[in-house]
């Protein structure tokens, strides 16, 4: 019996960069994902290297290929919230100060949106944790549809707390973005009967601009304060964004 073998056609993009560097006489390695008609993702390892004769002309090409799914789906467990989907708080950490670090050389503007799911622990009690649990999915997902640049990063933080980090042009924005978040979350119309503010599920969001042409934080200072605009959020009623203010920002 014959047997049947996928074949994984190459990016143009790819081939392009290929073929220049060839041209070049150079070697070059690089990652690339497949997605089957299934949806699962495929990726393999590429080192492409260029056959020389005596003279230094090119007579062909080797093309080494390793499929290397598996370790990518490991890579993928390790900073990803199992219930969720989304970004769990390793690699919000790790992310943050990596952020905070571009920001910094490019001098532009960084948010943190701080998101608390309001009386939470009454709707575990009132509806039961298979329920919360699908409340938690239900909330990551609007975050994630809300979230749709390439700047955005969607977080699990731990339990019933999410965050949002992005680069923004101005605070107007940041605030109106931060609204958006909190509008979609209601438009899910959960039902939280226990809730002492709605009849449905809302959020607390806390909202950080630092804008690093000049001003100068780092990660410490950046979470600690997006954290206290969502004590605030929460300590003036909740369901609600509340931004941090301060006009001299300098935590080292």
């Amino acid at each position: 019996m014959k047997e049947n073998k996928i074949q994984y056609q190459m990016p143009l993009e790819f081939v392009k960069k290929v073929q220049a560097t060839l041209q070049e006489k150079k070697s070059l390695e690089g990652e690339l994902k497949y997605t089957q008609k299934d949806g699962r993702e495929i990726w393999f390892q590429n080192s492409i290297m260029p056959i020389l004769d005596d003279n230094a002309k090119q007579i062909g090409e080797v093309i080494v290929r390793y499929d290397i799914t598996e370790k990518k789906n490991f890579e993928k467990m390790a900073i990803t919230d199992p219930l969720t989907g989304l970004y769990n708080r390793r690699y919000f950490n790790e992310i943050l100060a990596r952020e905070i670090k571009r920001s910094q050389r490019d001098k532009t503007r960084l948010a943190l949106m701080m998101i608390d799911v309001d009386y939470f622990k009454k709707y575990n009690d009132s509806y039961g944790h298979k329920a919360g649990d699908d409340a938690l999915v239900a909330v990551a997902d609007s975050l994630k549809n809300s979230s749709k640049r390439a700047s955005d990063f969607v977080f699990r933080l731990g339990g019933e707390e999410f965050g949002i980090l992005f680069t923004i042009e101005d605070e107007d924005k940041a605030f109106a973005f931060a609204q958006l978040v909190k509008k979609n979350i209601e438009k899910l119309q959960i039902p939280h009967s226990n809730s002492k503010i709605s009849k449905h599920i809302t959020i607390s969001v806390g909202l950080l601009v630092v804008n690093f042409e000049n001003e100068m934080v780092d990660e410490n200072g950046f979470y600690t304060m997006a954290d206290d605009a969502l004590y605030q959020a929460k300590a003036s009623g909740r369901n609600q964004v509340m931004m941090h203010e301060n006009e001299e920002l300098d935590f080292f």
